[in-house]
């Protein structure tokens, strides 16, 4: 039988591209100013968590990836340099491109002590700097200082009870941690919302979803894997629709102060569908498209800000909406499809002219772990 992290996981990669993709929905009505229709609500307020579920995703895919490979100093070498080169290079590129793009609009600079801070991605611990240069990669930062720690991680949360116990901590300390700042959410609004501690729980989240994935591999007939997934995935989504539905428990938590504890309980529908997608995706939810866009989903991530602004400033969606007076969800999806074809396209280069090659280097200076974010 093989073992639970001898393949790549493409329905992981397909959850990679959900989550791009919610994100850029969300961005287009809240950054870009599109508008929409009462019933596509759930945009505007709850796409955001595509974020999260990157988070899921990606301590579901290291812990996958790396489970029982650092046992030693030359492991964790190649490991960080494997990190450090699947995230840095199109990072310093866009942040190149940002510092250039600001100087030549604005004549807006920054201070050198800012841009190390961001070219060592450190900012995320600074509460003057949480959000970073490059547009929405506060979210960077977060996953740089995962990460860092990951290794240790992976050595606490050694078995399931373990990491039901460090999920538990962490989910009151981000709790704890977000009533602590919360003073600060006028003053440092990126600090108090985008600090890592308070996402900590989501890569925690992931992490005991490897371990559940493990203990069902071992336990299912792989012929039942196609019918596990379908019902773990119908049950993480149906989850999904109660969360979203479920004001009176929201406000519950809202009204103790406990908006944080809430947000963390999303990581259980995001969980599950990491494990369903492990086991056996169905080509509903992950086929070829949804796996490029997962391949490519950084990039997405990265250039779709930009790519935003960019457009509503030319009055392309303002013209959208134009040719749909009456009907804006039509105007919002003619909007989108047009962002994400324009988007994707760029990302396609950055992908193959800077990733690619940053990953390849990566490889060379290594000789263990896998690259799986």
């Amino acid at each position: 039988m093989p073992s639970p992290n001898s393949n790549r996981l493409e329905g992981i990669e397909s959850l990679r591209a959900y989550a791009a993709v919610a994100i850029v929905c969300f961005h287009l009505v809240n950054a870009a100013g599109a508008r929409i229709p009462e019933y596509l609500g759930a945009i505007s307020t709850h796409f955001g968590f595509g974020v999260p579920l990157f988070y899921v995703v990606s301590g579901f895919s290291l812990a996958y990836g790396y489970w029982g490979k650092l046992g030693d100093e030359q492991a964790l070498g190649h490991y960080f340099i494997r990190r450090f080169a699947r995230i840095a290079p199109l990072f310093y590129f866009i942040l190149l491109f940002q510092l250039t793009n600001a100087w030549l609009t604005h004549r807006t600079t920054f201070p050198p002590l800012e841009i190390l801070v961001n070219a060592t991605f450190t900012f995320n611990l600074i509460p003057t700097m949480t959000d970073g240069i490059v547009y929405a990669s506060w979210t960077i930062g977060v996953e740089m200082i995962f990460y860092t720690l990951f290794p240790l991680a992976l050595m606490v949360c050694r078995t399931l009870s373990r990491t039901v116990l460090v999920l538990a901590l962490s989910i009151v300390l981000a709790t704890q941690f977000s009533i602590a700042v919360k003073p600060l959410v006028e003053s440092l609004p990126g600090f108090a919302h985008h600090n890592f501690i308070a996402n900590l729980p989501y890569f925690v989240w992931g992490m005991l979803g490897f371990h559940l994935h493990r203990r069902i591999f071992s336990l299912a007939s792989r012929r039942h894997d196609r019918y596990l997934c379908w019902a773990i995935c119908a049950a993480a989504i149906a989850l999904l629709i109660l969360l979203y539905h479920s004001n009176a428990l929201y406000m519950f938590f809202w009204n103790k102060g406990l908006r944080t504890t809430w947000d963390s309980l999303w990581g259980i529908p995001f969980g599950m569908l990491c494990i369903g997608m492990a086991l056996h995706p169905s080509r509903v939810i992950s086929n070829a498209v949804t796996r490029y866009l997962g391949k490519v989903s950084y990039s997405l991530y990265l250039v779709h800000p930009t790519v935003l602004f960019k457009l509503a400033q030319s009055g392309l969606y303002l013209w959208v909406y134009e040719q749909f007076p009456r009907h804006s969800g039509f105007g919002y999806l003619v909007s989108f499809l047009i962002s994400l074809m324009i988007i994707t396209a760029i990302s396609s280069l950055t992908f193959r002219f800077i990733e690619q090659p940053g990953m390849n280097w990566g490889k060379r200076r290594s000789s263990s772990g896998r690259d799986v974010r």
